[in-house]
Order: structure tokens, then sequence, then C-alpha cells
């Protein structure tokens, strides 16, 4: 089973899943809520029974506070504080109504915790999603064994314990079934995407190397092909024209170095097609130890600052600082640009972008502050 979650693999795709988390985190609630009215009865500790919904409402708001773009990925701190209010939350309903629960099957803390756990599904891997229903289900068995003198049906006390998990238990495993199902078929994809890529690029790579030469020879016609004329057609090599030959010779060989040394970053802000521009700090070419990933979600940002007025595309700053020894040392890097808008404005904008380069990064800072708004994180060299 992939220790990879949903949300690693196709950052956007967890994006667009969050209203069905908000919607797990109110159907929850609701159904919690409903329950105990309908249940009242048997409630003899009303604060209990308020307890119990307050500490239902609270893993809702951790699950749905946790999945937001701007404090992507959604950690195991996250999940832990999501079962734990669950919990809570099925001890408190239990407390409100000591004595006098007379069936199982109308407990609300089981299929309400259920619920959670499916929120949680695009976020994280399966094998987290399984724990957590367990964990919930342990909490449930011995909720039933505290409470199993007071249920009317006798019948022996593993069917009421199975009553009580299965909810909590069955939508766990539905939420890890779909988490491992998707990262399973999406890294299959990307795999033979990164085949099919490799051999187009095997096949490309002999027409590509005919382009740059063909460039280079445009270089040559539009400048030295026109100074050997006239030099010929004036039959004789003046100071002047060893001097222009000189020149000439300096430009060729400084602007093929220049081009042949440009990182992939100053392409990105080089390319009159990206509308961004701006200096990339690069001493010990650490761009190009990027992985594939570091490169796709940046270059996206980047495409994004110069299609959007909540900033300033030809301020853009990008610093790179790496170890000078080893190779395992991570690289600091920092990104910047001056904003146009406002601190709201600038995250609104940016918010899908800066989820997939938090999700590539896991260290990533944003500070949206006006003037600035600025990216610090760090990678390891590949």
């Amino acid at each position: 089973m992939t220790r990879r979650s949903p949300q690693q693999v196709d950052p956007l795709g967890a994006l667009s899943s969050r209203p069905v988390t908000a919607l797990a985190a109110v159907a929850a609630v609701v159904y919690a809520t409903a329950s105990t009215v309908l249940t009242r009865d048997e409630i003899v500790m009303p604060a209990a029974a308020v307890g119990a919904l307050a500490a239902l409402v609270a893993a809702g708001v951790v699950l749905v506070l946790a999945s937001s773009p701007l404090r992507a990925p959604l950690t195991r701190w996250s999940v832990a504080g999501v079962v734990a209010l669950g919990a809570l939350a099925a001890v408190l309903a239990a407390v409100a109504s000591a004595g006098h629960n007379s069936m199982v099957r109308d407990d609300w803390a089981s299929l309400a915790v259920g619920l959670l756990l499916v929120g949680l599904a695009p976020y994280r891997p399966a094998l987290d999603l399984v724990a957590a229903g367990l964990a919930s289900a342990v909490v449930l068995t011995a909720i039933v064994l505290v409470e199993r003198e007071a249920f009317l049906t006798d019948v022996p006390v593993l069917v009421f314990v199975v009553v009580a998990v299965t909810p909590v238990l069955a939508l766990s495993l539905a939420g890890a079934s779909f988490s491992a199902a998707f990262t399973t078929l999406v890294e299959r994809w990307i795999a033979g995407a990164s085949s099919a890529r490799q051999a187009s690029a095997d096949e490309f790579r002999s027409s590509v190397a005919r382009s740059v030469q063909q460039d280079r020879v445009t270089i040559l016609n539009r400048d030295v092909a026109p100074f050997f004329g006239e030099v010929v057609a004036a039959g004789v090599v003046t100071e002047a024209d060893v001097e222009r030959a000189r020149r000439i010779s300096a430009d060729l060989r400084s602007t093929m170095v220049a081009e042949a040394d440009r990182s992939w970053l100053e392409q990105v802000l080089a390319d009159p097609a990206t509308r961004v521009s701006g200096v990339v700090v690069d001493v010990g070419r650490a761009a190009g130890r990027m992985t594939a990933a570091h490169r796709t979600s940046l270059r996206a940002l980047l495409v994004a600052f110069g299609e959007s007025d909540a900033v300033l595309p030809d301020t853009v700053r990008i610093e790179l600082e790496q170890g000078l020894d080893a190779e395992e040392e991570r690289v600091e890097a920092r990104i910047s640009v001056a904003t146009a808008s406002s601190e709201s404005a600038v995250r609104h904008r940016f918010a899908p972008y800066l989820a997939v380069v938090r999700i590539v990064f896991d260290d990533l800072q944003v500070d949206p502050a006006p003037p600035l708004l600025t990216l610090r994180f760090s990678y390891d060299q590949h």
C-alpha cells in the first residue's frame, strides 16, 4: 500500500475536493444534532450533550481548516486532532445518557466520526485512515462495554460492539480504499507519462540539435558573413577590420556561453511568453538540481505572476543558496515579488499555486504582507 496521499500526487485534485470535506463536516454535525434532539429523553446530563456536540464541531473545524490550501499539506497531527476530538465527543455523548442509553443503534458518535474520516480521504495515505478508524473503534468499544448493562436487548455484548463500530470502520475503510486506489492510479499514470515523455525526448533530441545548429548559423550569417563580404570587397585587411573581428568574436563567444550557462529559471524569466522578469541569484547552479515536480510547480507560479495584476511581474527576485560540500546539503530558496494589491487579494489569487508549491516543498513559508510577496523553502539537491 502506497505511503503517499492523493494530495501529494494530485494537489489540485485535492484542492477541488475541499467542498466535499466541508460537506462531510457539516453532515456530521447536523446528524449528531438531529440524533441528540430525537433521543433527548435519554439525556440525563444536558451539559455533557452540549459538550459532545461542541467537541464534534471542533473536530469539523480542525478538518476544514487543516484542508485549507494555505495550510497544505494536511499533517498527521491534524488527523490526530480530528480523531481525538471525535473520541471526546463520543465519550461526552455517552456520559450525557449514562445509565439511560437503551439502544446502541441510535448513538450518533460512530457515524459522525466516520463522516469526518471520509473527509480526510483526499489528504492522507490509506494507512493513516485505517489507523484513525481503528483508534475510533477502540474508543467506541470501550464505551459499549461500560454501557452494556443499560441496553434493553438481551444479546451477547459482541453484537453491541459490532453495531457500534461498524459505521466508523466501514467509512474509514471506504476512505482508505479511495485514497489507495486514487494514489495508485495517478502514480501509474505519471509513470506512463514519464516514459512517453522520455521516448519523445529521445526522438526529438536530434531535431533539437539541428535547430540549435541552425540558430548558430543564423548568428554567423547576420554578423560574420557581412563582415567577410566587406573585407573581400575592400581587398585589404586594416587595423579597424582586425579590431572589429575581435569584437564580433567576443560578442559571439559571450552570447553562446551565456545561452549555454542559463538555468531553467533564467530561461523562464527571459521568455517573453511568460510576461515575468527579474533576477536569479544562483551562484552554485542549484536550479539545475531541482526535480521535475519542483520545476513544474515553480514555473506555474512564475507564469501566474505574469498573468496577474496582484503583483508586479517585472520585480521577481529568486535566490538559491546551497552548501559547499556534501551533495546532501539542502538548498535554501527565497522568491520575492512586489505586490500591487492587498494581502488578502494576493493570498486569494495565488492560493491554488501556493497549495501545489506547499505540497512539493513541505517547509514552504509564505509572507504576503506588502510591499512584497515572499516565499521561503528548501529542497534536497538531486
